[in-house]
């Protein structure tokens, strides 16, 4: 695609010796609203430039949206946090184990709070610098894939030791994965929805039920959808071509979902 939008790549944290960096794509036109990508990968593998994700990169691109796509650490252990922090998130991650999802510790542990860690510092990174980076300071959104997703829904909704630790988005759209706190919903948490099929074979969408069951208990403005045909490999290219009763893509309703809470100008 010789018209697509190109990144600016920017140091956007330091780990140690590392820098991590993030990918701009900007369509241009003046100040854009901006969605942080939160690509999947089991926090094992993933690229913020593999070129699987340029599809919904240039669709929200071409719908009027500035879109950031940070890298973030990958298979991180107790190494990686200090002493205290690892208590905290053996503590949390037992707690989701009683949940009964069958959820791989991997997919819940210490690698899902570094990533939480390095998406908050992203998110504040873009709100710093939103003049030079010709973005929305106000709202900014996400959407994440499979662990990316997991992520995000967990700087929505943190456990309470972490809340003031993480900044969170304003609006989240997850697809594969749910709320893995769900005693920390409330009724305050940023508008979220999850796309969850029950083709789901790696992250079951048994937990986004009893998050939907967490959020019409406490009023949160969460929106679960569960297609009986969507599966958990693929789900991007599900969500860009598939329709809904309606007749629109759910590519569609997730741009009115975004417009409706971070930006009209989408």
């Amino acid at each position: 695609m010789s018209d697509r939008v190109r990144p600016r790549t920017f140091d956007y944290a330091q780990r140690a010796d590392v820098a991590l960096q993030l990918d701009l794509y900007h369509p241009g036109g003046g100040t854009r609203p901006l969605i942080l990508f939160g690509y999947g990968g089991g926090f094992a593998k993933g690229s913020r430039d593999a070129e699987i994700h340029q599809p919904f990169i240039q669709r929200l691109c071409g719908a009027g949206c500035a879109v950031a796509v940070p890298d973030y650490r990958l298979k991180t252990s107790a190494a990686d946090v200090d002493d205290d922090t690892m208590v905290q998130i053996t503590r949390i991650a037992n707690r989701v184990d009683r949940q009964g999802w069958s959820l791989k510790r991997r997919l819940h542990g210490v690698r899902l709070f570094t990533a939480c860690e390095d998406f908050s510092d992203a998110l504040r990174f873009c709100r710093d610098r939103s003049g030079e980076m010709q973005i929305a300071p106000d709202k900014t959104g996400m959407l994440g894939v499979s662990a990316g997703a997991l992520a995000g829904n967990t700087l929505c909704y943190p456990p309470g030791v972490w809340r003031a630790r993480f900044a969170a988005p304003d609006a989240m759209v997850s697809l594969c994965a749910p709320v893995l706190h769900p005693w920390r919903i409330r009724a305050d948490g940023p508008p979220l929805w999850i796309i969850h099929g029950r083709k789901d074979r790696i992250v079951p969408s048994a937990a986004s039920d009893t998050t939907a069951a967490a959020a019409a208990a406490t009023s949160a403005s969460i929106t679960v959808t569960i297609p009986p045909d969507a599966p958990h490999i693929g789900i991007d290219r599900y969500v860009l071509e598939t329709r809904t009763d309606s007749g629109s893509t759910y590519f569609d309703d997730i741009i009115t979902f975004l417009r409706q809470h971070i930006a009209t100008c989408i």
